[in-house]
């Protein structure tokens, strides 16, 4: 695969879990922050973004060192340039950030509001992600 390519696959990988990453936070905010009416949202698309953020938080839960129950459900390919980043961010505080995605995925998984830091630390990964596609897709304009 040519450099080019590479690159193009690279930034397409992150850019979508990026989107759909964003979408599902922003979804949740909707929900339990603004207290939106979210009767235009269908609720399978609302299952939806619950079930990517319980995927995506046990993908990074993974990655930080803990073993996974795998009756709990599965977890979901998150591109490795946006790992890489997720686990720098995290990893001084791994073990808070570990209880932090744990109950969040607890309440995810009970359908139960999340708070302004839950929501947080989703966004965390949602920047981690942006970041990651923003830098790929400089990289060709650096050469």
């Amino acid at each position: 695969m040519s450099d080019m390519s590479s690159l193009s696959h690279e930034y397409a990988s992150a850019a979508d879990f990026s989107r759909h990453m964003n979408e599902a936070v922003l979804l949740l905010k909707k929900r339990f922050l603004v207290r939106s009416d979210l009767t235009g949202v269908p609720e399978e698309s609302l299952e939806n973004a619950v079930e990517l953020l319980k995927a995506a938080a046990r993908t990074v839960l993974h990655r930080l060192g803990e073993e996974l129950d795998s009756s709990a459900g599965g977890e979901m390919p998150i591109p490795e340039d946006v790992l890489v980043r997720i686990e720098s961010r995290f990893r001084a505080d791994s073990r808070y950030v570990e209880e932090d995605l744990n109950r969040v995925l607890g309440l995810l998984g009970s359908n139960a509001a999340l708070s302004t830091d839950d929501l947080d630390l989703l966004d965390a990964i949602c920047e981690a992600a942006d970041a990651s596609a923003s830098a790929t897709f400089r990289k060709p304009w650096r050469r």
